[in-house]
């Protein structure tokens, strides 16, 4: 360890519309960041430790609560120390198998950040 990578952004396209994943991780803790869509901001934030939640918290109006927290457990499950995970993202008029699209894309980002995460641990 040591030369790890703390810091990566990716971007993909769900709806053909941006979305980003900025993830920092420290010695013992990471931070996750999902925005994007036509108007990416902070909607909601979870924080979770041990694979458990310990706090979160969703602005009116916003529902991010449910992948901040679904993301919050699951990494914290894997990495040493708390997992922090922001979300917002926004569509404009969004149908119900849109907003299915999305989440199912989403889906499969935390799969894919869960495997890198995994390959990095095993690297430390």
């Amino acid at each position: 360890g040591g030369e790890e990578e703390m810091y990566r952004c990716k971007e993909i396209v769900i709806l053909n519309r941006r979305v980003a994943i900025a993830v920092y991780r420290t010695r013992e803790g990471i931070n996750v960041l999902l925005e994007g869509g036509d108007k990416g901001h902070i909607g909601a934030v979870a924080v979770a430790r041990d694979g458990e939640i310990v706090e979160s918290v969703c602005f009116p109006g916003h529902r991010e609560d449910i992948v901040c927290e679904s993301w919050a457990k699951e990494i914290s499950g894997l990495v040493p120390g708390p997992a922090v995970v922001e979300a917002g993202i926004h569509y404009d008029k969004i149908s119900k198998g849109q907003r299915e699209e999305v989440r199912e894309a989403l889906k499969a980002l935390s799969k894919e950040l869960m495997e890198e995460l995994e390959k990095d641990l095993m690297e430390d």
